[in-house]
């Protein structure tokens, strides 16, 4: 959250950083602005009408020393909060020295996991390259190379000895498992 007040026009302006795929869902629902610890405004919000950020000006009356105190309400139940201290005509707080941040309590997932992201996707695209391609050899085994072919007599030993020693385990397992 960046936070910029014009001491001349009296605007506090509020940009708060907050990616959502669905704005209708996962928005900026309300601002909060105290001064001094007092709350004198408070906007709600239905949406947010950029996926990346939302951006607001609030008419707010100060005077030097005042302490100017944002929290933003996300629809998810999370929040933030910054503040700036207005010490001259124009106070900015691009690098807030507080700020705090309160997550839902009720289970809800952050939203960093509401999609699968690209790592998942491109697993799951090599997977159905690897398996067209096992398919095919399947289908045509005279068209697959014969490097290709001595490598499937060399994994062929190594996949016995894997069977075996699981075939094995279950043994020792079910000797274990009482009778019934």
């Amino acid at each position: 959250m960046t936070l910029t007040y014009d001491f001349g026009s009296q605007m506090l302006a509020v940009n708060v950083s907050h990616y959502t795929p669905n704005t209708k869902t996962h928005y900026i629902e309300q601002i909060e602005i105290e001064k001094n610890g007092v709350s004198v405004l408070n906007k709600t919000y239905d949406n947010q009408t950029l996926s990346y950020y939302v951006y607001d000006t609030f008419s707010v009356s100060t005077a030097v020393d005042d302490n100017l105190t944002v929290t933003a309400f996300c629809s998810k139940d999370y929040s933030l909060t910054s503040w700036l201290i207005v010490t001259s005509t124009t106070a900015t707080n691009p690098t807030p020295t507080e700020t705090t941040t309160t997550e839902p309590d009720d289970g809800t997932p952050p939203p960093e996991y509401e999609s699968l992201g690209a790592g998942v996707a491109i697993a799951a695209g090599v997977g159905v390259v690897i398996f067209f391609i096992l398919f095919f050899a399947w289908l045509k085994p005279e068209y697959v190379p014969d490097s290709v072919k001595q490598l499937g007599s060399r994994i062929r030993p190594g996949t016995d000895w894997l069977g075996e020693k699981l075939g094995n385990f279950v043994q020792q397992i079910k000797g274990r498992l009482p009778s019934r």
